[in-house]
Parts: C-alpha cells; sequence; structure tokens
C-alpha cells in the first residue's frame, strides 16, 4: 500500500511540473512573437515612411503654387493633441484677432484636412498619432512640417524618430529647437534692490521633503533614488503614485506641505539633455520651499535656488546635506536671495503658436529640414539612468528609448 501511494505521490508531482514546464514555455513563446509582431509593425511602417518620401516629390498642390504669397499665413494641424483635437475657433480668436495675444494676427490655425494645399505650416504632435498610412498626400514647397511636443525621448512615438528629410522645425522644451515650447525661462530684474531685508524662511521646520508623483515608473530611477533617501530622512509621496491624495488644487497642495516640509523634490521622470517641467516652477512660484532637483538641466534653473541630487555620490549624502541645512537657518535662507534678483517666466501654453506666426511671415528665414530625427530627438539628448548598486547615472542605450508604441494610438 505505502508503496503505491508513493508511487501515485511522484507521479502526480510529475505531472504537475509538465503541467508548469509546458505553460511557461508557453508563455516564453506567446512573448516573443508578441515581440516580434511590434517589430515587424514598426518594419512596415518604416516601409510605408520610405515609399512615401519617394512619392512626395511629384504630388504637388498645382492650383496653389502662388499661396505663400498670402497676407495671412495658415497653420494646419494634421494630429491632434494627445487625444484631443484642437480649438481652432478658440485659437484663432485669442491668438489672431486685432486684440489677441500675438503681436502678428495675420495668421489663421485649422484642423481641416481639406485646407492642407492652403496651408504654410503643418503641425504634427509627437503623441497625437502620427501613422505613415495617415500622411499627407501632397507637399508644397514652401510648406513647413513642424513637429510638436513636449513630451521626453522615450514617451515620443517610435515612428518620428525614423521620419528622416521630413520636418523642417521643431517646437520642444529642447533649448536648440527652432520654436520655444519651455515649460519655463528665467530673467534678471531690471531694477535690483539689493538693500531688501533677508527674512527667515525656515519657520522651525524640521527636516522632511515632499513629492508629487504621478509616473509611477520612471526611465531614470527615481524611484529607487527616492527610497534610499527616504532611509536617511522622512518623504511624503503625494499623487497617483501614493495612497497619499491631495483633492486640492496644486497650489493649495504645495501651500499644505510647505507648512511642514522645507525640501520638494521636483524629480522629472527623465534624465534628458534640457528636460525640465513644472514641478521645479511651481515650488519657486510657492517661494516656502527649496526644490531638489534630479535632471541633466541646471543650467536651466534660477542661479542658487535649488538643490542638484546629482551633485551627491549618493543619496544618502544628499540626505546629509539636507540635514545639514536645517540646522542653519542663515544657509536654508540663502537658497532665498534670488527673490531679490530673478524672476520666473511662464509662458502661455499658446505662445509657440505666436513664434510659428512669426517665423511664417519673415521673408528671411532660412530654409531647413532634419536629415535624421533620429540624431537630433534621441542621439542628442543623451538620456540617462540612475543605477542603485552603482551610485552613478549610465547612458540609456537610444533603441530602448525608442521602443515606444503610444498607447492612446
Amino acid at each position: 500500500m505505502s508503496r503505491y501511494l508513493t508511487f501515485f505521490y511522484f507521479s502526480r508531482r510529475s505531472k504537475i511540473f509538465s503541467i508548469c514546464k509546458y505553460s511557461l514555455m508557453f508563455l516564453l513563446v506567446l512573448c516573443v512573437l508578441t515581440y516580434i509582431l511590434l517589430k515587424i509593425k514598426l518594419l512596415i511602417d518604416y516601409h510605408y515612411a520610405h515609399v512615401f518620401y519617394q512619392s512626395q516629390q511629384s504630388k504637388i498642390c498645382q492650383n496653389n503654387i502662388s499661396l505663400n504669397r498670402n497676407k495671412t499665413k495658415q497653420i494646419l494641424f494634421w494630429t491632434k493633441i494627445f487625444s484631443s483635437p484642437i480649438d481652432s475657433q478658440y485659437l484663432n480668436n485669442y491668438l489672431f484677432t486685432s486684440t489677441g495675444r500675438c503681436s502678428i494676427h495675420q495668421c489663421k490655425v485649422s484642423n481641416n484636412r481639406k485646407e492642407l494645399c492652403d496651408s504654410d505650416a503643418v503641425v504634427f504632435h509627437a503623441r497625437g498619432g502620427i501613422k505613415m498610412y495617415d500622411m499627407p498626400k501632397a507637399r508644397l514647397p514652401y510648406q513647413r512640417y513642424v513637429l510638436l511636443t513636449k513630451e521626453p525621448p522615450y514617451k515620443t512615438t517610435a515612428i518620428v524618430g525614423h521620419l528622416n528629410y521630413f520636418f523642417n522645425w521643431t517646437a520642444t522644451y529642447r533649448t536648440d529647437s527652432d520654436i520655444d515650447y519651455r515649460y519655463f525661462r528665467w530673467r534678471r530684474k531690471d531694477n535690483v534692490n539689493t538693500e531688501i531685508k533677508q527674512q527667515s524662511y525656515l519657520k522651525n521646520r524640521q527636516v522632511r521633503a515632499a513629492s508629487m508623483i504621478s509616473n509611477c515608473y520612471s526611465q531614470n530611477n527615481r524611484e529607487n533614488y527616492l527610497k534610499r533617501l527616504s532611509s536617511i530622512i522622512p518623504v511624503t509621496r503625494i499623487g497617483f503614485c501614493s495612497w497619499n491624495k491631495c483633492r486640492k488644487r496644486r497650489d493649495e497642495c504645495l501651500n499644505e506641505l510647505a507648512n511642514t516640509h522645507p525640501f520638494f523634490l521636483a524629480f522629472e521622470n527623465s534624465l534628458c539633455r534640457d528636460y525640465a517641467t513644472e514641478k521645479y516652477a511651481n515650488v519657486i512660484i510657492n517661494r516656502r520651499m527649496i526644490p531638489v532637483v534630479f535632471s541633466k538641466t541646471s543650467n536651466l534653473y534660477i542661479p542658487n535656488s535649488f538643490i542638484d541630487a546629482n551633485q551627491f555620490s549618493s543619496p544618502e549624502d544628499l540626505g546629509q546635506f539636507l540635514i545639514n541645512i536645517v540646522n542653519n537657518s542663515t544657509l536654508y535662507d540663502s537658497y532665498f536671495k534670488w527673490i531679490n534678483e530673478y524672476e520666473l517666466v511662464i509662458p502661455d501654453e499658446n505662445d509657440y503658436l505666436c513664434e510659428l506666426c512669426k517665423k511664417l511671415h519673415n521673408p528671411i528665414e532660412p530654409y531647413k529640414v532634419y536629415d535624421s530625427m533620429k540624431k537630433w530627438l534621441y542621439d542628442d539628448a543623451k538620456c540617462q539612468r540612475w543605477i542603485s548598486r552603482l551610485n552613478k547615472t549610465i547612458d540609456i542605450p537610444v533603441d530602448e528609448t525608442m521602443d515606444y508604441e503610444d498607447p492612446l494610438f
């Protein structure tokens, strides 16, 4: 009997093992097939791109050759902005009427594709659903194709990196873009009053840092950095990636955090050239916490207004430095001296259209075309990732950054 039970036990165990083994093999094969199908899809898109470029030269709107001499320049949005179409009526009234925001009013915005042959500029949003089978069927010699995005490279649809000899201008957060589309800028005040008495900003707050994060899995591994930093100082996490939620407006949430937190961790989700978002700007506007940044753009921030995490050998060293600052109110207050000398500038979200309109009206604007979007958008971005075991950042392979399929489309 015992011999029979032993045989039954091992026989059943062998069957379970076999089932698990074949299940794992099936899942592995499924993953490999999914990966291959995605790559095939990209290759098909690239093939369409090549065919599209070859056919562009011969497809011209013959009836509109003289359009570029028209006084009013038309800007056509070929794609949506993320998943939403533009409100052309609102933009035209807000920007290009006699009382509009733009200094030059002789422009018109549209998202009607039937007006392609009447358009001087065609705008493609990097997350608006760019598809090779959905490209314009004609292109006038003087039309300017514009890439629009505020997203980092790893959040840009992969096909954009293969659109060579396609875009004439770029409107992005990058400082070398043709059209300025940054989140913020700063400038020196015209009248600097050096006699203003410096006030006390610390106000008996204990060492503690706050963060508001909605992207839970970043490309730069900021999550691992924050985890180690929180072992040295208390870190309060607010937002989608935390159990702590703030149901109020962003400025009200920051005000509440500033009552008890002397530092704010303005960590971006990407360590890429010139990528600096509203995280830093919101803290500067609040003027009650010192922003601690984790980026490659220290030159874009107001001098002496922030602490750069990249200047420390480890998260633990940064944490100790924050402790030292809280124990020295004079040192803490020194990070607010910029208020007397500089000011932050937050552009209107649609100011890039004013600049685009101005460029379209410039008769001596030189011709330009991006021969390699991969080089400009990805290679030149020099994106990096923080590696915990190395205590440093390393370069991210470009192929990994480009491997992005937009979930919106």
